[in-house]
């Protein structure tokens, strides 16, 4: 009975199959047309399965299912005709009445349910009404719904969220809303309702966006649509709109965004930004703004208008393995008004929009290479410019005689080197005082031999030609201009295999165009434009070893890993002669008799030159001693790691050729960055052996021991420390936040310690990442600053900086921003910070009591990558505007 019953079904499936006419085609018969069937439709139930010969139509029972090519149709009862392709199915009832088994529709761009549902598996083209979605990108419903072959669905009285919540935070309503999947979402009108949650209470739907159209991207890919409007509140400006515009994804390569604030106190902004990248190639941006600002009404004394215009270049192409082109330019223009929001930190902090532009390529496996650079600073304070150009050819070591890099140094002629140089730059200055420009031009060679006398006994003889011309153009008064001529003979040599001894002579020789005489009528120098010239020589000798020593640290590596400490000792002696170059014998310095001094006064007659430096006689020995404290650490793995735990020098000199204060200052510095980022370090400080003057402060010579202010005095120093510690509250549960490597409250940039407190500032695109673990961090810097260079008017900044982020809860964080003037007693830029989840939506406020940013700002923004954009602010003073 079971094999006849087995036998009936398999016929009546074969005929269903046959006469769908899904028999696979034969090599000899003709290709199918556009819209035919061109796959197996399987049909299954749980139930039971009728076929009508004569309607050629299947009637499919419980748990129905119609399936063609990644098109699925599931529904509790499915009706196929074949003749029409046409699959239907509708939702079950309860005994109240209501749905209680509904359909489902699935393809590969998602799936929807609904209370009836029509698809035609030919044309691609089907219709479902009461139609419910939860999906990874949205969630959407509607009163009917039309699918069409490219896959676009058309939904009348649709809404659409990503929050999946039952009731949801937030949604879009549209009479008319058309859904592209993994694009975006269209429609007529656009309206954005929220229903926020405060302490776990529901507050009224509000209605916040009501737009006559919209297009809004629903995927986290780059696509086209008009941007999310924003509303927001200054002091100085009122209610503003901003982020009125469009994104155009040209393509894979390009893409085009064009936005505009507007306020409702005249205030205006038009800006573009222009992308464009292929692979690792090439890649830049173009962007640009005019703004025309209105700061108060008009009868408010502080009103003001600014107008600003700002374009900013970037391009990065790497044409081949040898060459590289960089560009980073920024132009500032019109009457400008700047404030924190302005523009970008790294210009508020320095005071300056810094531009530059490099163009670099090498030839021959990078022994040779040509640089050419562009530096532009605009002083925002003040307006002044600077601009500088530059292009360089380096040249690594030429060996003339030698067939190969590799051949021996057996031929004395394969010892010969030379080494070619070459470069110019250009610097152009405007500001209060005119302008000027620079030009230097610089070509150089040197000669090279090297000989090794015997085992640890080598040295390399150099003799160098340098030639460099200057001219520079003022319009407060006449041109420059001038060349120096320098020869350098040095010999680079190791003696007793430890000992680097480096004797060193230079002859310069200088050419200008004007120099400076007294004029005894006038009583006054005056300027001689008639070319002159001068000559010095000096010689030095460095000698230079190093001496080792090591500890072993065996109770040291069972608690901190510690295996060994080495102590690398480096003393550097310096010898430094030539005479007295401002000696009578000389006539590079002249003297008059100043009547009102009643005393002979001493100048240079090349002050006012290009080229100016004379130096005075010095028979000086110098000494400079570096250690280097190095540490051997174990790592997990068994293997291990050296580290420089600290580096601690001091250097000073005496010179014997001076009549008076022969001892030069002793410098001291130190640093250590084995622990960084957690602990970083570095400190230096200036001492003189000698006292001063009580009346004017300037150094005499005079021992300070001698005036009983003991060995040394402070001249001037710094420090500079940081420390950094993070961690959690509670046990990280990775399951729950659903993220393996959850980002760091602690920003890990390489920021130097002395950067301005300020600019640890958050973008107004980074969302805080709530964990449950609850972390927690903490940075502290200190930087001090000592200068007592004029005893009589010393200063010192002390400033302290703290950041800090702590956990509350898992939807509560709080963070503060400071820093400490320790000499003034107050505080520098205090930001207190708060940040609450809720959900679908993140709540940011930033309030600074006082200083030159005082004020707060108040933020919700949405928290959907695809939605990131849309945010409503509040803002007083110069908050930043960002969180």
């Amino acid at each position: 009975m079971k094999l006849a019953r087995s036998l009936k079904l398999l016929m009546l499936l074969l005929a269903v199959q046959a006469a769908d006419g899904l028999t696979p085609l034969r090599a000899d018969e003709p290709e199918r047309k556009p819209g035919d069937i061109d796959s197996t439709v399987v049909y299954t139930a749980r139930d039971s399965l009728s076929y009508n010969f004569d309607q050629r139509t299947i009637e499919l029972f419980g748990k129905a299912k119609v399936e063609y090519k990644d098109i699925r149709i599931e529904g509790p009862t499915i009706t196929v005709e074949q003749s029409k392709s046409t699959a239907y199915t509708s939702a079950s009832s309860a005994a109240s009445g209501q749905p209680r088994e509904l359909p489902k529709f699935t393809d590969k761009d998602g799936s929807f349910n609904a209370e009836t549902m029509s698809y035609n598996y030919k044309t691609r083209y089907g219709s479902a009404s009461a139609v419910t979605s939860n999906e990874e990108l949205g969630i959407f419903s509607g009163k009917q719904i039309e699918r069409m072959p490219s896959g676009e669905l058309h939904i009348e009285d649709g809404t659409y969220t990503t929050c999946d919540l039952e009731e949801p935070h937030y949604w879009f309503w549209g009479k008319h809303m058309t859904i592209i999947p993994g694009d975006r979402l269209i429609s007529r009108p656009f309206i954005m309702y929220i229903h926020p949650e405060i302490f776990n209470k529901r507050l009224p739907v509000i209605p916040i966006i009501p737009l006559p159209y919209m297009s809004v991207p629903i995927s986290n890919k780059r696509a086209s649509g008009f941007l999310f409007p924003r509303i927001g509140r200054s002091s100085g400006q009122g209610i503003y709109l901003s982020n009125l515009g469009y994104f155009w994804a040209i393509n894979d390569y390009l893409d085009l965004r064009v936005d505009s604030d507007v306020s409702f106190n005249g205030s205006w902004r038009l800006g573009e930004r222009f992308r464009y990248k292929k692979g690792e190639l090439f890649s830049g941006r173009i962007e640009g703004e005019y703004a025309r600002i209105v700061r108060n009404d008009p009868g408010d004394p502080d009103y003001a208008r600014y107008i600003k215009r700002n374009l900013r270049i970037k391009h990065h192409q790497v044409f081949d393995p040898t060459a590289r082109l960089d560009v980073n330019l920024h132009y500032l223009d019109g009457n400008r008004y700047y404030d924190i929001n302005s523009i970008d930190s790294e210009s508020i902090v320095t005071r300056q929009a810094t531009s530059y532009a490099s163009f670099s390529k090498s030839w021959d496996e990078g022994n040779r290479s040509l640089i050419l650079g562009y530096q532009r600073v605009d002083d925002l304070t003040d307006s002044d410019l600077t601009q500088k150009a530059s292009a360089s050819l380096y040249q690594e070591r030429i060996y003339p005689f030698r067939t190969r890099l590799s051949a021996p140094l057996s031929d004395w002629r394969s010892r010969f080197s030379i080494q070619p140089s070459l470069s110019f730059s250009g610097e152009f200055v405007d500001d209060a005082n005119g302008t000027n420009d620079l030009y230097i031009g610089n070509a150089g060679l040197e000669v090279n031999y090297q000989q090794e006398f015997a085992p640890g006994y080598r040295a390399m003889f150099t003799q160098g030609v340098t030639v460099q011309g200057q001219h520079k153009v003022m319009t407060a008064q006449d041109d420059l201009s001038g060349t120096r001529v320098q020869l350098p003979f040095t010999i680079h040599s190791t003696l007793f295999k430890y000992l680097n001894l480096t004797p060193s002579l230079t002859f310069t020789h200088y050419r200008v165009n004007s120099t400076l005489q007294y004029d005894s009528g006038s009583q006054s120098l005056v300027t001689v434009n008639e070319p002159d010239e001068y000559s010095t020589t000096v010689f030095s000798v460095d000698a230079q070893t190093r001496l080792y020593g090591v500890l072993n640290t065996p109770p040291l590596e069972k608690l901190v890993g510690l295996k060994a400490l080495r102590h690398t000792f480096i003393p550097t002696l310096t010898f430094t002669y030539n005479p007295n170059y401002r000696g009578d014998e000389y006539d590079y310095y002249r003297s008059y008799y100043d009547p009102v001094a009643q005393s002979m006064v001493s100048y240079n007659r090349f002050a006012q030159s290009l080229y100016s430096e004379v130096p005075e006689e010095q028979t000086y020995v110098g000494l400079n001693l570096q250690n280097l404290i190095h540490g051997k650490f174990r790592n997990n793995d068994g293997s291990y790691r050296t580290a420089q735990l600290l580096s601690l020098t001091a250097s000073s000199g005496y010179n014997f050729a001076a009549d008076e204060m022969p001892l030069s200052p002793l410098v001291v510095t130190a640093s250590s960055n084995a622990f960084s980022p957690a602990l970083l370090f570095s400190a230096g400080a200036t001492y003189d052996f000698y006292s001063f003057d009580p009346v004017t402060g300037e150094r005499v010579d005079k021992l300070a021991m001698d005036d009983g202010k003991g060995l040394l005095r402070f001249v001037n120093g710094f420090l500079n420390m940081s420390v950094s510690f993070s961690g959690h509250l509670r046990s990280e549960y990775k399951a729950v936040d659903g993220n393996q490597e959850g980002e760091s409250l602690v920003k890990q940039s390489e920021s130097p310690i002395q950067r301005a407190i300020f600019r640890e500032r958050f973008t107004d695109d980074q969302l805080v990442d709530f964990k449950s673990s609850l972390p927690w961090s903490l940075r502290m810097s200190l930087y001090l600053v000592s200068d007592k260079t004029d005893p009589l008017d010393p200063s010192t900044t002390a400033l302290l900086n703290t950041a800090t982020k702590v956990s509350l809860s898992r939807n509560w964080q709080v963070g503060l921003n400071t820093g400490f003037d320790l000499g003034n007693g107050k505080f520098v830029y205090p930001a207190l910070m708060v940040w609450r989840d809720l959900h679908d939506f993140q709540f940011s406020a930033q309030w600074v009591p006082s200083g030159e940013y005082e004020g707060y700002l108040l933020q919700i923004a949405m928290k959907p990558a695809q939605l990131k954009y849309l945010k409503v602010q509040a803002t007083s003073g110069n908050t930043t505007s960002g969180l």
